[in-house]
């Protein structure tokens, strides 16, 4: 090879090394650090890679490693935030934040973002980052619905989904708590806290996929049970109400729940209990299954209705004949 040809990539010099035996893979290494420039090899460690190759290894790893942020500025920076968003100082006229620095917000707040994942890593440090992540999590959300901040979408502005956020919360906590402990917290935060930026089947969607066992399952069924339970739907309750979204959302909820444990029947059977019983909703059913994509499930149910109670489904028979005609489900009900 001469000295106008390109150097060889990495895996043709492994190729080549594998096929050396030691003797000439000493020989290769001795002329190699000859070659090497003095200043070129004390600040890459050729001495180290040589003397202790697992030390250089390990030296390598550290110097990759990111740095943590300082636990008591990003602390006392986010305190600092939170109290500044509440008051809307990042919006309106004031004398503490100048003009100039209202638009920096967005980067204000996805640095603490940042910085609280990068020490939730830390044992030590990951309790404190759960509760100042929850709290921007909540500030940000709160900010989709009043004036906090020159922007009706904080989520997009810090570039970080809302089912981003919420989902890198919840894994931290299920590191702190038990499952019972995190799922509930996670459920209130879906039914309990209010954002303009992402739909409720994204948010359900990011829920759903931390139940990544049957016993998680299983165990998030149970407590979205014991929820609409306890706050059984009251009478002429506005269906706009904090409490009727709540329960609307740990309905559809708890029904895809039981219905990802596989047990089909029994997903519909939980639906109805909690929807009415006997005076259960037969279009909120269609509306549950037709979400599943389940073609024939919902056919069948479709027409179980329609023999026993044709006024119920009046309004799905163009859904069940487009559905027919094109043997697969539509995005939405045909009106």
């Amino acid at each position: 090879m001469s000295c106008s040809e390109p150097i060889m990539k990495a895996s043709e010099v492994r190729e080549h090394l594998a096929r050396l035996d030691a003797d000439q893979l000493r020989s290769v290494a001795e002329h190699l650090y000859k070659m090497l420039p003095r200043k070129m090899a004390s600040e890459k460690g050729a001495d180290l890679l040589i003397a202790d190759a697992a030390a250089f290894q390990q030296s390598r790893r550290a110097k990759k490693a990111l740095e943590l942020p300082d636990f008591d500025l990003v602390e006392m920076e986010t305190d600092e935030f939170l109290e500044d968003a509440a008051a809307s100082r990042y919006f309106a006229p004031n004398n503490i934040i100048s003009k100039a620095a209202r638009g920096r917000w967005r980067f204000v707040a996805k640095r603490l973002y940042q910085d609280w994942c990068l020490l939730a890593g830390q044992s030590e440090y990951r309790l404190t980052a759960a509760t100042a992540l929850e709290k921007l999590y909540r500030i940000l959300c709160r900010g989709s619905q009043v004036y906090l901040f020159r922007t009706s979408t904080p989520f997009q502005a810090i570039k970080v989904r809302r089912p981003d956020f919420f989902e890198q919360l919840c894994l931290i906590n299920a590191q702190l708590h038990s499952a019972t402990e995190w799922i509930s917290q996670a459920l209130s935060l879906l039914t309990d806290v209010r954002s303009e930026e992402s739909t409720t089947a994204e948010m359900h969607a990011a829920f759903l996929a931390l139940l990544k066992t049957t016993e998680l399952k299983a165990s998030a069924l149970q407590i979205v049970t014991a929820r609409m339970d306890k706050h059984p739907p009251a009478a002429h309750a506005n269906q706009f109400s904090d409490a009727s979204l709540a329960r609307s959302s740990l309905l559809r909820l708890g029904f895809q729940i039981s219905w990802a444990l596989g047990e089909k029947d029994r997903a519909v059977q939980w639906a109805r209990v909690h929807a009415g019983g006997e005076n259960c909703d037969q279009e909120l059913i269609l509306r549950l299954l037709l979400e599943t994509k389940d073609f024939d499930f919902w056919m069948n149910t479709y027409e179980a209705i329609r023999l026993r109670n044709p006024c119920a489904v009046a309004v799905w028979e163009k859904t069940f004949e487009k559905a027919k005609t094109d043997r697969t489900l539509p995005e939405w009900q045909v009106r």
